[in-house]
């Protein structure tokens, strides 16, 4: 059993005890949310916890006192060396150097398929859904990616994960499109100043235009070509998205699910309830009331929910408003059964998610299981400036030229280094450097260094027996170095990383715990280069190579199983 799991399991058996001890249910500790970490500095111990400061107000006792009666069982295990209380009440502890050299061994004696202990949901995990009305730009990465390296990591915890792609191909944002490609169709030689802020600037749908439409002569747009220009489009946001290595599994068309059918069940579902009427939305704001032209709606009564106004569904012309089409695609997705929604979204929609909850749980008389993700900007850097970018003039970076730029493995890093509701700086320039300061390059040449260290054992030592499935006399206790430790530490606390990322649906702890392990591994090869007994091959001394030996491979795992999960290459030779 890892620490994490072996640790967290000692702890709760012990606050149980108290909890018993004290007159309480004991069931009170189980959803107890404490952490245990690998201590910052060597004078913290190995690891601290702050579960006495989590569980010391159920129990009305001072964190001091209550991880003192944590310390006191404690103290019977006899892989603990020592144990510290910190003030405000973390527990620090210092583990005898056998228990590390044992944890290595369970680390390297796991079962190729790990058991996450999570139980397996049908989750729907939508992500892009960009508008089917131009191609991808780097603004749409960020939500495609964490989206793609959730889905990874959902499936790796045993989830059943569908990827899907919202198609936006109903509604205004179509009718502009269409209008776009009748400009280009009848003004081949126009220069784009003439073109009306009302379409869609940019050479992408002229182009498309002229591809779609250069052997024939229409008049009329009918409904066949506006399903031709649509799916051209998609192929081409396809293609796009191929070359960040982000797929999906279902593709749902808004048009399909927007059908008359099911749009007048839906009005007469919320009449029925009492959730929506016809009437007269209020007037906005920024609009002037010599301006404001009353007209009826079928509006959602959001302020019995707390919103400030009651929002459109209906407008008066029977078009859909974007908030009657998402509530039209989420009841379509609860129909279809799944245990938990994902939906990967911009910062842009903060005041849209608590409406679109609220009318879903008051429709389905539960709280829907929906979580929904914001993804904050992502400013292009180069030479130290910020790319300026315009949706006015359809001035946009594509993927395609930063994929060019930087290739596609130091987007996907990028777009998931941060928390999703962080800004990222994406400096293009860092990744042409070959330091630690590119993040990619750093993480890939500690792997490439694993794969090439195994690679001079086996040439230069082949009496020793090195076969990373065959741990067999492999003499763990000569690993004594604080930097062996250290590493050790860092690599069994991996599945741990994957499983919150999996629970709190966060990409980047993986992308933050592959470069630390990389780090560290680079230290631990640099010190060899110091004092020669530290080496990783040392002569006449077979045990020692052999446990470093397999001490790389460990390392070599975790960053293969990393980046694989990121989709980010691992390369044998950099």
């Amino acid at each position: 059993m890892l620490y994490q799991e072996y640790l967290r399991n000692e702890l709760e058996i012990i606050l149980k005890k108290i909890f018993s001890e004290n007159c309480l249910n004991k069931n009170l500790s189980n959803n107890l949310n404490f952490s245990i970490d690998i201590s910052p500095r060597k004078e913290f111990g190995d690891l601290s916890s702050n579960i006495a400061m989590v569980a010391c107000k159920i129990l009305k006792l001072s964190p001091i006192r209550l991880a003192e009666k944590i310390v006191n069982q404690l103290n019977k295990n006899k892989m603990i060396l020592k144990l510290e209380i910190v003030k405000p009440g973390f527990i620090n502890f210092f583990f005898k150097s056998l228990f590390w050299q044992n944890q290595l061994q369970e680390f390297l004696d796991l079962p190729e398929k790990f058991d996450y202990k999570i139980k397996s949901r049908k989750i729907c995990l939508e992500y892009v859904s960009a508008n089917p009305t131009g191609q991808m730009h780097i603004g749409h990465a960020r939500g495609a990616i964490l989206g793609d390296s959730l889905f990874s990591i959902l499936c790796e915890v045993g989830h059943k994960v569908t990827g899907e792609y919202y198609i936006n191909d109903a509604g205004e944002q179509i009718n502009k499109l269409i209008e776009t490609v009748k400009f280009h169709l009848t003004n081949t030689r126009r220069v784009e100043d003439e073109m009306p802020d009302t379409l869609y600037p940019g050479d992408y749908l002229k182009n498309l235009t002229k591809k779609i439409f250069k052997k024939e002569k229409i008049n009329v747009l009918n409904e066949k070509y506006k399903k031709i220009i649509i799916e051209n489009i998609l192929n081409d946001i396809k293609a796009d998205l191929e070359l960040i290595n982000v797929f999906h599994q279902s593709f749902v068309s808004e048009k399909e699910i927007s059908s008359l059918q099911n749009i007048e069940k839906l009005k007469k579902k919320l009449l029925e309830m009492e959730l929506a009427y016809y009437g007269f939305q209020e007037k906005p704001k920024n609009i002037e009331e010599k301006d404001w032209i009353k007209k009826k709606h079928f509006l959602f009564r959001s302020k019995k929910f707390g919103d400030d106004s009651d929002r459109a569904l209906i407008k008066p012309n029977g078009s859909l408003t974007y908030f009657m089409s998402d509530i039209l695609y989420h009841q379509n997705k609860i129909s279809r059964k799944f245990d938990l929604m994902i939906n990967i979204w911009g910062v842009d929609h903060f005041g849209y998610v608590k409406r679109l909850k609220n009318v879903l749980n008051a429709l389905n008389k539960e709280n829907v299981n929906l979580e929904i993700k914001l993804t904050s900007l992502v400013n292009l850097l180069k030479k130290n400036k910020q790319i300026k970018m315009s949706k006015r003039s359809g001035n946009f970076i594509t993927m395609n030229e930063v994929v060019s730029e930087v290739g596609s493995d130091a987007i996907r890093y990028m777009m998931i280094s941060r928390n999703a509701d962080k800004k990222i700086d994406f400096d293009l320039d860092i990744f042409f450097q070959k330091n630690k300061e590119n993040p990619v390059f750093y993480i890939q040449y500690a792997y490439a260094r694993c794969m090439s260290i195994i690679q001079i054992v086996k040439e230069k030592r082949k009496e020793i027996s090195i076969d990373e499935k065959n741990t067999d006399s492999l003499k763990l206790n000569k690993l004594m170095l604080e930097e062996e430790k250290l590493i050790i530490k860092h690599i069994c606390s991996f599945y741990d990383i994957i499983k919150n990322s999996a629970i709190h649906y966060e990409p980047h702890r993986i992308s933050a715990y592959l470069y630390d392990l990389a780090k560290i591994f680079h230290n631990y090869w640099s010190i060899g280069n110091i004092d020669a007994k530290k080496r990783i091959l040392i002569e006449n001394d077979d045990d020692t190579t052999r446990a470093r030996t397999y001490l790389v491979f460990a390392v070599k795992k975790v960053l293969n199983k990393g980046l694989s999960l990121l989709k980010i290459k691992c390369p044998n030779k950099m």
